[in-house]
């Protein structure tokens, strides 16, 4: 055991000092780990243009185990809107044609006139099939 004395510090052994009173070396606390909200990144819009959604896992964690104790009222959102460019509108023009680096047979095959890339590259196939407005 060291004490100071005259700003130096002496040694003594357990017995010069009544080793029942000697305190514990270490002793073991039962701190648990802080609950903390952790989020992926943001997914992809799911529109290409105007407004669509983006998602993200939004997780409970303690430590490094999944919980359910984290404050609700602090949680961040797991989807919100995502408003991109406006969507491209479709040129009066009624000469439009399709593109030849497009394979338009299969974009129609699989229902790609919805998408606006392909509204634009394939207008004369998608005009098409499209029901005239009434």
């Amino acid at each position: 055991m060291e004490k100071e004395r005259a700003g130096k510090f002496q040694i003594f052994d357990d017995e010069a000092c009544g080793g029942g009173e000697k305190p514990e070396d270490e002793n073991t606390c039962f701190e648990r780990p802080c609950f903390k909200w952790y989020t992926t990144p943001w997914s992809e819009c799911t529109k290409t243009c105007g407004v669509g959604v983006r998602m993200r896992d939004v997780k409970c964690y303690q430590g490094r185990e999944l919980v359910r104790g984290c404050d609700p009222l602090t949680k961040p959102v797991a989807k919100q809107t995502c408003t991109l460019q406006a969507c491209p509108t479709e040129p009066p023009d009624e000469s439009c044609q399709d593109r030849p680096s497009t394979n338009c047979l299969l974009a129609l095959k699989v229902n790609l006139c919805s998408h606006w890339y392909y509204s634009k590259a394939c207008c004369h196939s998608c005009r098409a099939v499209r029901p005239p407005p009434s």
